[in-house]
């Protein structure tokens, strides 16, 4: 599944990263945000709070039928 985070520096609270990631459920998916922050902004994962972390929906391609096209 795909998640879109959003994390903040843990003692001053300001934006570091917004990013998303694929995991298999919601603490794989912060622990996968923190790492992409931690490799992003050189700093320490102690240090990283996920303030924002949703399931993004699957997209899926909409191919429109050969009824509308003739319209």
């Amino acid at each position: 599944m795909s998640y879109r985070a959003v994390i903040h520096d843990l003692s001053t609270g300001r934006f570091l990263l917004r990013c998303d990631v694929d995991a298999d459920d919601l603490h794989d998916a912060e622990d996968a945000a923190i790492a992409k922050a931690v490799l992003s902004t050189k700093g320490h994962f102690c240090d990283m709070d996920v303030r924002h972390l949703h399931q993004c929906a699957e997209r899926t391609l909409l191919v429109p039928d050969q009824h509308s096209l003739a319209a």
